[in-house]
C-alpha cells in the first residue's frame, strides 16, 4: 500500500506539473543533449502465472533518447530493452524482465515456492509498415523459474490529435523448465494440497491474447496512458489443474502509466 500511495502521489505531481501555467519546457537548443523520460506505472495483474487473483504492481522505468530524435513506440507489457543496433526500420539489443514470486497463497498450500525471477536476453523489432511494429523477445530466467521464455508482439498505432491509440496480439512461449516450475504438480504436492491432482506440464506456446493502450499527451513533456489486455493459457500449461481448479486460464492485466520528460545537457559535447 505504501508503494501505491507513492504512485498516486507521483501521478498527482505530474498532472499538476503539466497544468501549471508558470511551467515552461526547457529550450531544446543543445544538439548534444538527451531527453530523459521517467515513467511511473501502477498495474493490476495475476498474482502468479495461472492465478485467478489480481495483485497491484507499481514500478518505475526510465528511457533515453537524443535531442531531436523522435520518441519510439513502446507498450507497457514489453521488457526493458536497450537498442545497441538501430537502423531506423530495425532495432535490436539486450532486454530484461522480471516475474514476481509465487508463494503458498491463493490455494497453493503444499506447492513449491518460486522466488522472484529475473529474465535476461535479447530483443529485435522491425517496422514493416508505417504505424506497425513487430517485436520479439527471447529471455532466460537466471533465478526463480530458471526457464527459457519468448514473447511475440504485433502492434498497430495511430495518433488522433493529442491521443495515440495502439492495439495488437500477443503470443508467448515457455520451455519445459518454465512450464514445470509454475504448472506441474507432483503426487506429494497433490496429497498435501488436497484440491489438486498430479500433473506434468510441458512447454510450448503457453498463452495467446492481446493488449490495447490509449495515451494522452498534455504537452510534449507529459503524458498519461491507460492500458489493458488479456491472455488465454494454452497447451500443456492450460491443461494444468492449477489454473483450472484454483486459478484461471484467463489472465488479465490493466493499468495506468504517467510519464514526464526532461532535457539533460551533455557535459561532454564531442
Amino acid at each position: 500500500m505504501r508503494l501505491l500511495r507513492r504512485v498516486f502521489a507521483a501521478f498527482c505531481w505530474l498532472i499538476g506539473a503539466a497544468s501549471a501555467t508558470e511551467l515552461t519546457p526547457p529550450p531544446k537548443t543543445d544538439a548534444n543533449g538527451w531527453i530523459v523520460t521517467v515513467s511511473v506505472t501502477g498495474a493490476v495483474a495475476p498474482s502468479f502465472p495461472g492465478s485467478g487473483q489480481m495483485r497491484p504492481y507499481p514500478f518505475p522505468s526510465v528511457s533515453f533518447r537524443k535531442v531531436g530524435e523522435p520518441e519510439l513506440f513502446s507498450t507497457p507489457d514489453e521488457g526493458f530493452g536497450l537498442a545497441l543496433i538501430d537502423l531506423g526500420y530495425l532495432r535490436a539489443g539486450p532486454v530484461a524482465n522480471f516475474v514476481f514470486q509465487r508463494g503458498q497463497r491463493d490455494g497453493l498450500f503444499g506447492l513449491r515456492r518460486i522466488g522472484l525471477t529475473h529474465e535476461v536476453g535479447g530483443f529485435v523489432e522491425v517496422n514493416p509498415l508505417e504505424h506497425v511494429r513487430l517485436r520479439a523477445e527471447l529471455r532466460q530466467g537466471v533465478d526463480g523459474h530458471r526457464g527459457f521464455v519468448a514473447a511475440l508482439y504485433a502492434d498497430a498505432y495511430q495518433s488522433f490529435g493529442r491521443f495515440r491509440v495502439s492495439a495488437g496480439p500477443r503470443l508467448n512461449f515457455g520451455d519445459n523448465i518454465y512450464a514445470n516450475a509454475y504448472f506441474s504438480v507432483t503426487p506429494f504436492e497433490a496429497l498435501i494440497n488436497g484440491r489438486l491432482t498430479p500433473y506434468n506440464a510441458t512447454g510450448g506456446f503457453t498463452s495467446a491474447g492481446g493488449m490495447a493502450t490509449v495515451r494522452y499527451d498534455f504537452d510534449e513533456w507529459t503524458s498519461v496512458s491507460v492500458f489493458g489486455g488479456g491472455q488465454r493459457l494454452l497447451g500443456g500449461v492450460g491443461g494444468s489443474p492449477i489454473p483450472n481448479l484454483i486459478g484461471s486460464r484467463s489472465q488479465y492485466t490493466a493499468g495506468l502509466s504517467v510519464a514526464r520528460s526532461f532535457e539533460v545537457r551533455n557535459p561532454f559535447p564531442f
